[in-house]
């Protein structure tokens, strides 16, 4: 049952009442909800669903003048604050989302999830947070212990999936001696520029479409307030395009936020960037290359037409509380591309490709690929993998962290280099010192854990370590060496289970070797 004749009414009072689960500290709401205006309910949503693939069964990457709704399934409240729940497109339906800004002395707080359960049971992802939801009569309520994300699930349907963000609140401080320029909602058909360093484009709360690019200088920030919602809009050639035509024939232009050679550069807050209006392939979200010293925090991207949100050539990098989502084909997460020293922390993402990766593609950086840390970040990869070092390796990596990580629904299953968690090579790399620790695998599709050399590799693997992985169902862990000149040396795993049972040996792992002796395999030997 949808709940739209309800939904809209929870929306009218929000960001200046009391969450209810405690005072006020200084007029800050205790736990305070993320508001965008003009947002409204789908009156179709199952024609909003189905955009997303073609009559023909292929997959549908064309441009939306909608990205996101009103979440047709769910709203919530703490104590008498109603809260809004949004939705935005995936490959498999619509996910639903919340984000929550939380104030000091915030926790406990008992959230309710208004929602239709038909007597289905509810589970809070990843389990290891050990929520267990109360069914009520208009849904389920759940005590919410501190700042994370919890996805809320009926009955294990990805089709109707409720993420609440709840994230630490601190009013925004520009650096000392920068200069804020705020920009008001509106039409920008003007490039926007940064006019000097120490600079803050400060975007306000409301609707910017924007139409160009905005370039990063050295000592720069772009800030999204609190319901600030971007749109993306077609440019045309008045801003130069990085490629007349790619492979697929498209016009691509540089990323909706990019900084080249810049050091010191930030974009955060608690905004939505949404390139659902742009044609495939025409512009990424977020692009640093060869910078230094770059945070991303804070921000909702949705639908990139291009690779999200990525580095390349890049050292210090810190990508911290993002909230990713997209279906189309190519939108892959979140990439560090012969980077080093970077950490990942704390985000959520669903799209139609890749999620949290690791690659090598450029043959001549100098920049050593090592110390890349991803941690507390959760996976629904709908069409391809998860975690990993994936496909692209041109030089070596080595001192690669996956940490308290999750995968909700890995759903694909389409060719057998998928994977809930991968390093799967397709170029000459050397990888080594490779850690996936403390990670829930909820439901793979396919393979939990995929190690593959695909054919014309000639890369190495070895010491690939699994510790405390919790893999759920009865898939098998897939170990290829399809190359002729690569080779997978030794792989590690320790204190993992399947199903609640320890594995001791490779039979409970349930190992499917190709072209590889199982004396590569190493279980509960350090």
């Amino acid at each position: 049952m949808k709940r739209n004749g309800w939904i809209t009414v929870v929306l009218l009072i929000l960001c200046a009442l009391l969450a209810g689960c405690g005072g006020d500290q200084g007029g800050t709401p205790m736990l305070s909800p993320i508001f965008f205006e003009n947002i409204t309910v789908c009156s179709d949503i199952d024609t909003f669903i189905a955009e997303v693939d073609n009559a023909d069964g292929s997959h549908n990457n064309e441009a939306k003048d909608v990205g996101m709704i009103l979440s047709p399934y769910f709203a919530a409240r703490i104590g008498d604050t109603e809260l809004p729940c949004y939705a935005v497109r995936t490959s498999l339906g619509v996910h639903s989302f919340l984000m929550l800004d939380a104030a000091s002395g915030a926790f406990p707080a008992e959230l309710t999830v208004l929602c239709e359960t038909d007597g289905k049971d509810v589970t809070v992802l990843p389990t290891t947070h050990g929520i267990i939801p109360t069914v009520i009569d208009d849904g389920v309520t759940a005590t919410i212990p501190g700042e994370g994300i919890y996805t809320f699930v009926i009955g294990d349907n990805k089709r109707q999936a409720l993420t609440v963000f709840v994230r630490g609140y601190a009013p925004y401080t520009a650096p000392d001696g920068y200069n804020v320029v705020r920009v008001a909602p509106g039409v920008h058909d003007e490039k926007l520029y940064f006019t000097q360093e120490k600079q803050v484009l400060y975007f306000e709360s409301g609707l910017h479409e924007l139409k160009y690019n905005i370039d990063f200088w050295d000592n720069t920030e772009v800030y999204l307030e609190s319901g600030a919602y971007i749109m993306a809009t077609m440019p045309d050639h008045a801003e130069d395009p990085w490629m007349e035509s790619d492979w697929t024939g498209n016009t691509r232009w540089h990323a909706l936020f990019q900084g080249d050679y810049v050091s010191n550069a930030k974009i955060s807050g608690r905004g939505v960037i949404d390139l659902s209006r742009l044609d495939w392939h025409a512009r990424s979200a977020i692009r640093f290359d060869s910078s230094d010293h770059i945070t991303v925090e804070g921000v909702t991207l949705n639908n990139s037409p291009e690779w999200t949100l990525y580095f390349t050539q890049c050292e210090d990098i810190l990508v911290e509380e993002v909230l990713l989502f997209g279906y189309r084909q190519n939108s892959d997460g979140i990439c560090m591309t012969d980077c080093r020293n970077t950490l990942t922390k704390n985000c959520f993402a669903r799209s139609g490709d890749d999620l949290f990766e690791v690659k090598s593609m450029y043959g001549d950086c100098t920049i050593p690929i090592e110390n890349i840390r991803f941690e507390g970040c959760q996976a629904w990869p709908d069409k391809a993998r998860g975690f990993g070092i994936i496909a692209e390796s041109q030089r070596d990596m080595r001192d690669i962290h996956f940490v308290d990580c999750s995968v909700g629904f890995a759903s694909a299953e389409w060719m057998d280099a998928l994977g809930s968690v991968v390093v799967y090579l397709t170029g000459k790399a050397h990888v080594d010192d490779v850690h996936f620790e403390n990670i829930e695998l909820y439901h793979s599709t396919k393979y939990p854990i995929n190690v593959t050399l695909e054919q014309g590799s000639t890369a190495v693997i070895e010491n690939v370590y699994f510790k405390n992985i919790d893999i759920r169902g009865g898939k098998p862990v897939r170990i290829a060496d399809n190359a002729e000149e690569g080779e997978i040396r030794a792989l590690w795993f320790d204190d993992c289970v399947r199903n609640g049972n320890a594995i001791t040996d490779d039979g409970k792992l349930s190992v499917k070797l190709t072209e590889v002796d199982r004396s590569i395999i190493h279980i509960n030997e350090q």
